[in-house]
């Protein structure tokens, strides 16, 4: 007789909401950061992107990434971080009922040169449009025209 840790059954859960959501087109980038997260035993709100925004910028566990002197993301900075093992998420909020869209920063994958942002973007974990979850270039999940409106949080109780 095989024991299931907790860790197992928290990856089948995760596994089944996943699929289950796939199947029926609604996984929403939130429920794939939220669920992400509580594998590492970081635990968010259930609510949407712009909720999971508000929630980082209000919380003390989570701080902001300043952006750079120019007012650009810090890319750099968040990549970094990311590199040394800290969770990093990168949110955009629409700031109206709008919803924005949130996602995982990759510090696996070396930096993507993105014209768009003109600038070197981390790579990032998320699901668009209900699709199944993807690791891509920063400039593939948010248009560089969002960046105004987009933030670098880094959770400072990682262990």
């Amino acid at each position: 007789m095989k024991i299931i840790t907790i860790f197992n059954i928290g990856t089948v859960l995760l596994a089944a909401v996943f699929a289950y959501s796939c199947a029926v087109g609604k996984l929403q980038c939130s429920d794939y950061v939220i669920n992400s997260l509580y594998e590492r035993k970081i635990y968010l709100p259930k609510t949407s992107a712009n909720g999971l925004d508000f929630h980082m910028r209000a919380s003390q566990q989570w701080r902001l990434i300043k952006r750079t002197p120019k007012g650009k993301l810090d890319h750099q900075s968040a990549f970094t971080a990311a590199k040394s093992g800290l969770t990093v998420i990168c949110a955009y909020n629409t700031g109206s009922s709008k919803s924005g869209h949130v996602a995982v920063v990759d510090g696996k994958k070396q930096m993507f040169w993105s014209d768009k942002y003109k600038a070197s973007v981390p790579y990032v974990s998320g699901s668009v449009e209900g699709r199944k979850p993807v690791t891509e270039p920063l400039s593939y999940q948010f248009s560089a025209d969002k960046e105004p409106k987009m933030s670098y949080y880094v959770y400072l109780n990682n262990n």
